[in-house]
């Protein structure tokens, strides 16, 4: 073929390449021009807008001679400008080829929508960044459903807190309705018999032959209801903070014996084995031997009560390093799981209509955890479940063996030589905003030749402690800012060696059962009602020095 030839066929194949170039452009754009859901435009560089397709005027409510030749910022608000969100998109594109998100995007009327947007990098043959493309969708509909679907169940999630808080206060309420329903049929049985024998008695006909058993019901009604007015004053006291100790020095296998004394008849009567055991040596306690002998004979009683006939009670003592621990263990009904967690809690029963024919009012165990507390000790109970008998364990504080049984006597007039001689030389840091009772507690302690430091915030306390861990710490919960239980906590979080064992006690005019819980849920070792008599001052802080071996509880 001759050259003139060869070139002629050249140039028409660059013509046909051309023309399929423009028209293949030109199907592009009829194409693009024709996806009316689908903002689809082009941009320089620098993020200039070159082309505009009519689902973006659509979406974005500009016409193409208005917005090309602007930067597509335009599109954003203002926040997302100022943050560089643009610039962001552009290089990411440009980094990884393509870059997608979802967001704000505002129309040419300052309305927003929710846009789904995609931006593609273009590159020529040497690979030099000629521009964007950039596609949005309009997703407001979408996101909307969304946002009412997660307001639905946002408001469903408060309804059902809500239900389970009036479930809550309907199951409070109705205890206490129960709790004064049996407080009156208690109360009315015994005085029923009481005041029926009473009349009966006096009447002109009465047979003298029953007379000696008409007596012996009174008597045992009378003793019956003494006993549940007793316990209903103990947990009135105990609520209020009033309840008060005798302590001295204690032996505790005599207040054992005289428990066991006293369960044993029923025990007979109901053909119950009741057994004791107790280890030889046995440490003294310091304490009050007529609520330790209470405590005894509650789980006892209650263990007796919920044995069978045929079965059996055993009672434990032993020292357990700076523990003295008693166990009671029955053969009984035991104690289904999902009440053991409530198995101290005043006002609760977990068979109200057995309870009913066993009789009582359900307060002894709360009583009984509430004393061994006001003791420096606790108790635990173990069950398998029903069926399968349980086992209460007390655990009490050993004495110190220093002191004796005058220094340990709650006394208001203690003289020098009664004072617990484990305060002399005691560093106690002591936390309270009222000056009044600072100086009463600075008082106290310093007869008793403790070194007191004192503090009127929570923010002077941590300073203080910071400079020296004192042995002791004792502290208000109501103070202004921030509180003793802001004070505990983070003492609690301070290592050892900083005093992050340091005993602790509060001292607070909240004097409810949740209130002594919710101090001792904190961290502090013992729970003190103001107003505060001096000698409880004294024994508290005695205790509160054995605490810290005791802290490692078995």
């Amino acid at each position: 073929m001759q050259p003139a030839n060869r070139v002629a066929q050249g140039a028409g194949e660059q013509r046909e390449a051309e023309e399929e170039l423009r028209e293949s452009e030109q199907r592009f754009r009829l194409l693009v021009e024709s996806v009316a859901d689908y903002a689809i435009f082009m941009l320089d560089p620098s993020g200039v807008v070159t082309t505009w397709n009519t689902g973006a005027q659509r979406i974005k409510g500009y016409r193409a001679e208005e917005i090309v030749g602007q930067h597509f910022s335009r599109f954003y608000p203002p926040d997302d400008v100022r943050a560089g969100k643009c610039e962001m998109e552009l290089e990411g594109a440009a980094r990884e080829g393509r870059y997608e998100d979802e967001g704000w995007r505002v129309r040419k009327d300052g309305t927003r929508f929710w846009a789904n947007v995609v931006i593609t990098a273009l590159r020529d043959d040497t690979g030099r960044l000629v521009g964007f493309a950039k596609v949005t969708r309009d997703l407001t509909e979408r996101k909307r459903a969304e946002e009412e679907r997660l307001g639905l169940a946002e408001q469903a999630a408060a309804l059902k807190a809500e239900q389970a808080a009036r479930k809550a206060a309907d199951d409070a309420n109705r205890a206490k309705d129960e709790f004064v329903a049996m407080v009156s049929h208690e109360l009315r049985t015994p005085l029923n018999a009481i005041m029926g024998w009473a009349k009966l008695m006096a009447s002109p006909g009465f047979d003298e032959t029953r007379r000696g058993r008409a007596v012996e019901t009174v008597e045992r009604n009378a003793v019956a209801m003494a006993q549940l007015i007793e316990d209903l004053l103990d947990m009135s006291r105990i609520i209020s903070g009033k309840m008060r100790l005798e302590v001295q020095s204690v032996d505790v296998g005599h207040a054992l014996d005289g428990a066991v004394e006293v369960v044993q008849q029923s025990a007979d009567a109901k053909g119950v084995v009741l057994a004791k055991s107790f280890d030889g040596d046995i440490p003294l306690v310091a304490g009050d031997p007529t609520r330790l002998k209470q405590v005894v004979w509650n789980l006892l009683s209650n263990a007796v009560k919920f044995t069978p006939r045929g079965g059996r009670v055993d009672v434990k003592l032993r020292t357990n390093g700076p523990w003295i621990e008693i166990a009671v263990s029955d053969t009984g009904k035991g104690i289904r799981a999902g009440f053991l967690p409530h198995i101290f809690d005043a006002f609760r029963q977990d068979d109200v209509a057995s309870a009913k024919q066993r009789g009582g009012l359900g307060l002894g165990l709360a009583i009984t955890r509430q004393l061994v507390e006001l003791h420096g000790g606790r108790i635990d109970v173990l069950s398998e479940g029903e069926g399968r008998g349980a086992t209460f364990t007390v655990f009490l504080p050993v004495a110190d063996s220093t002191r004796s049984e005058a220094s340990a006597r709650r006394d208001s007039q203690t003289s020098p030589s009664q004072r617990p001689s484990q305060l002399s030389g005691l560093r106690v840091l002591v936390v309270d905003d009222d000056e009044d009772m600072r100086d009463l507690v600075r008082t106290v302690l310093e007869d008793c030749g403790s070194v007191v430091t004192t503090t009127s915030s929570v923010a002077d306390a941590l300073e203080a402690l910071a400079r020296s861990v004192p042995d002791v710490v004792l502290s208000d919960i109501g103070m202004p800012n921030r509180d003793g239980y802001d004070l505990i906590r983070q003492v609690r979080a301070l290592p050892p060696d900083r005093g992050g064992n340091v005993p602790a006690a509060a001292f607070t005019g909240f004097a409810r059962a949740e209130d002594r819980r919710d101090v001792l849920n904190a961290g502090y070792s013992m729970h003190i009602t103001k107003p505060i008599d001096p000698t409880e001052l004294m024994a508290v802080v005695a205790s509160l020095t054995r605490f810290a071996a005791r802290r490692s509880s078995p």
